[in-house]
C-alpha cells in the first residue's frame, strides 16, 4: 500500500512539473498587422503549445509538435504561450502577415 501511494505521488509530481506557467511574448510583426501566419516548432515532438491571442486570452489555439502552422488574428502583438503535454521548448517563426489599411494608402480611381 505504501509503495502504491509513493508511485501515485511521483506520477502526480512529474505531471505537475511538465506543466509550465504561461508566459507572454511579442510577435515580430508591425502593429498594423491584423493576421499572421505562424509556425511553431515544439520539442520534444510529442508536446504541444497553447497560444492565446487577444485582450482576454480566453480561447487557446493549439500547436501540436513537432511543427504546426496556423493563421492567427492579431488584435495585439502580445501573445501568451503555454507549454503542454510534456513540451519543454518551442520556436516561433512568422511565415507571413496581413496588414490593415490606415486610409492613407487608398487612392480614388482615375477617370
Amino acid at each position: 500500500m505504501r509503495r502504491m501511494i509513493g508511485v501515485i505521488t511521483a506520477l502526480m509530481m512529474s505531471q505537475a512539473a511538465a506543466t509550465a506557467e504561461p508566459h507572454q511574448m511579442d510577435l515580430d510583426v508591425p502593429s498594423t498587422t491584423v493576421a499572421a501566419t505562424v509556425q511553431i516548432n515544439v520539442k520534444p515532438s510529442k508536446g504541444a503549445v497553447l497560444l492565446y491571442t487577444g485582450p482576454s486570452y480566453d480561447k487557446p489555439i493549439r500547436f501540436p509538435g513537432p511543427s504546426s502552422t496556423r493563421v492567427l488574428p492579431t488584435s495585439s502583438r502580445t501573445v501568451r504561450i503555454e507549454l503542454v503535454e510534456g513540451a519543454k521548448s518551442f520556436r516561433v517563426k512568422i511565415l507571413g502577415r496581413i496588414d490593415g489599411l490606415d486610409g492613407s494608402k487608398i487612392e480614388p480611381p482615375s477617370r
